[in-house]
C-alpha cells in the first residue's frame, strides 16, 4: 500500500473512530462501516433485545408450569407474552439488518 493509500485509509478511520486494520478487514469482508457510536447502538439493542427474550422465556416457563399444573391462566397473558416475544424478535432482526454486509 502507498503511503498516499494509507493516509485515505487512516482517514476514513479517523472519521469511523475506529482502527485502521478494523477499517481495512471490514471493507474486505464487505461489512457495512459504522462510526463508533453507531456500532455501540447496535451492540447496546441486540443486548437490551438478548435481557428481554430472558425475561420472556422466564414467563413462558411460568405459564407452561401453570398450565401443566392445571392451573388457570388467563387468555390475555399468553396473548401478552407472544405478542411481546414477536416484537422482541422484530428489533432483533432489524438490529441485525443493520449489521448486514
Amino acid at each position: 500500500m502507498s503511503r498516499k493509500e494509507f493516509e485515505i485509509v487512516e482517514g476514513r478511520s479517523n472519521v469511523l473512530g475506529v482502527s485502521v486494520p478494523r477499517t481495512l478487514i471490514e471493507s474486505t469482508i464487505g461489512v457495512p462501516t459504522f462510526t463508533k457510536t453507531e456500532r455501540e447502538a447496535v451492540i447496546h439493542e441486540l443486548l437490551a433485545v438478548r435481557r428481554l427474550l430472558a425475561s420472556m422465556s422466564n414467563n413462558v416457563n411460568q405459564i407452561a408450569k401453570a398450565l401443566n399444573s392445571d392451573a388457570v391462566v388467563p387468555g390475555g397473558q399468553i396473548a401478552a407474552t407472544l405478542a411481546a416475544a414477536a416484537r422482541a424478535a422484530e428489533r432483533a432482526d432489524a438490529a441485525a439488518r443493520r449489521i448486514e454486509p
